[in-house]
């Protein structure tokens, strides 16, 4: 009876003392990157989940980073604050007020709330991006939800923190003048945290930076003017009925830049100058007008060699389609293409530098279609032949034919094509073809990609990533390339030195292990 009586006070105690349970803070974040059109306020909703049995104070350190890019410069700024912090308890949502940008930007933002509640304690939200794109199609917001729970701090930390949370509160004390100062709820104090002021700072350096940039441009632009081999270039343009439609200049350091000068006629026909100024002087100007690459045209249609391929294309039942042209340093690329009723095509392609025409050749595809034809009647053939002998010798083995008939297959080097791949890349940076520079050096990390991981055919950037990521192998630096390279080819991103080089290097490296 006793005993029963005993059980029956154990059990009422253990309904009176409530059960133990582990206290702390956690702060949650919907997604890790958030986008925001120019000119629209960064709100940010933070969710806060306090366990304790009361307000907890603390102080709340963060860490912003900006970055900005205007042509091959990048400009970076980076601040820390910290400032006293309250989180009532229970559950709540605030929001977190990164301000506004005029121009496309990213922001690295660090967020840590650090208390003591027997011990010290701390929060942390790290790796937090925010983007300020131009358009709103550029916006990626994705659910990838956050959050951080209480940990023990550092014990290198306690002491600054401790420090911290003094000088502060002696800040406050002597900005209220003693004044006591009403305490404000969660929701209120993420508000009035001051992240909306300080990033406003930062914009404000960074925004200097652009202004010294632009005046950079502006008096790139006076030299440019006052320049008589290109008053001369444009006098004969505007003589010629053209008219200026827009212009860039591209500063490389503080005494160069590339420029170019875009025309227009009334036909919609288009023209342009392009150059060097260095130190004042101007440097490799190229002018280009309908009237320059008619006269090219004719020049070339007076050349004997191109007079024979066209005569023979036409014998060949073959009509000029288009015609196309392309620079490269001070030579012109000239191809007229062709088209047969049979949809065949086929080229004439001319280099002209300085008003001589150095190489003239034909490309003929529909010949090369039919030798690709005729090489694959001939492969099948072959492999035929091949096949036969084989049964043959299956009565008599021999190892030593074996061994031959294996060394017919030649291996294909995929390491050497993509290194290759990547030279003719940078040959073609170093020539300021941008776009086909960044294309191909993608094509040289994809082509060693695929065989590297035994796909061995065609297959997209995303497929790769997406192979990578699943066998759990190194898949962020590669995608970062793929997606620089894509930006620059497609013209979403200005290309810059620093960026090809670090691409360039990357490459190399994992080529080459």
């Amino acid at each position: 009876m006793k005993h029963g009586i005993l059980l029956v006070i154990i059990a009422l105690l253990a309904l009176a003392v409530p059960s133990a349970k582990a206290q702390g803070i956690t702060l949650s974040l919907d997604q890790k990157e958030y986008y925001f059109k120019t000119g629209e306020e960064a709100i940010i909703k933070v969710e806060s989940e306090n366990s304790y049995e009361k307000a907890i104070d603390g102080l709340l350190s963060y860490t912003i980073t900006q970055q900005v890019k205007q042509g091959n410069f990048q400009y970076s700024s980076s601040s820390t604050k910290s400032s006293s912090f309250s989180i009532g308890r229970g559950d709540s949502e605030s929001n977190l007020n990164f301000g506004t940008s005029s121009s496309p930007m990213t922001m690295s933002v660090s967020l840590k709330f650090s208390y003591t509640e027997d011990e010290e304690k701390e929060v942390v939200l790290d790796g937090i991006k925010v983007h300020f794109v131009s358009d709103d199609s550029q916006k990626n917001n994705q659910q990838d939800q956050v959050s951080s729970s209480s940990e023990k701090a550092q014990e290198q930390q306690q002491s600054s923190q401790i420090q911290q949370q003094s000088q502060r509160m002696q800040e406050m004390m002597e900005d209220m003048f003693g004044r006591p100062q009403p305490k404000q709820n969660t929701r209120q104090k993420l508000q009035n945290n001051q992240l909306s002021q300080d990033s406003s700072a930062l914009k404000q350096q960074i925004q200097k930076q652009i202004q010294e940039q632009e005046q950079l441009k502006a008096d790139f632009q006076k030299q440019l003017e006052q320049n008589p081999e290109l008053i001369k270039e444009h006098q004969q343009l505007l003589e010629q009925g053209y008219s200026p439609a827009d212009a860039a200049i591209n500063p490389i350091t503080n005494s160069s830049c590339d420029f170019k000068i875009n025309y227009q006629n009334q036909e919609g026909e288009q023209a342009s100058l392009r150059g060097q100024l260095n130190d004042g002087e101007i440097q490799n100007l190229r002018k280009d007008s309908a009237e320059i690459r008619r006269q090219m045209v004719e020049q070339l249609k007076q050349d004997k060699r191109f007079q024979k391929f066209d005569n023979q294309l036409q014998e060949q039942g073959f009509n000029q389609q288009s015609i196309d042209f392309s620079q490269e340093d001070n030579t012109t690329n000239v191809q007229l293409n062709y088209i047969n009723k049979n949809n065949e095509t086929a080229s004439i392609r001319a280099d002209i530098a300085n008003n001589t025409i150095e190489k003239v050749e034909l490309v003929n595809d529909s010949k090369k279609e039919k030798k690709g034809y005729l090489w694959a009647l001939l492969l099948i053939a072959s492999i035929s032949l091949i096949a036969y002998f084989s049964y043959r010798m299956l009565r008599k083995p021999d190892k030593e034919h074996t061994t031959k008939e294996r060394s017919f297959e030649k291996p294909f080097d995929y390491k050497a094509e993509s290194l290759a791949m990547l030279e003719r890349s940078k040959r073609l940076f170093e020539k300021k073809e941008y776009k086909d520079a960044y294309g191909l050096a993608g094509q040289s990390l994809r082509l060693y990609l695929s065989y590297d991981n035994s796909l061995k055919k065609e297959i997209t950037n995303d497929e790769i990533i997406s192979h990578l990521k699943k066998h759990r192998k190194a898949s962020r630096d590669a995608k970062e390339c793929f997606d620089l390279c894509s930006l620059v080819e497609f013209a979403k991103y200005q290309a810059n030195k620093d960026d090809f080089s670090k691409i360039i290097g990357y490459i190399s490296r994992i080529i080459s292990k």
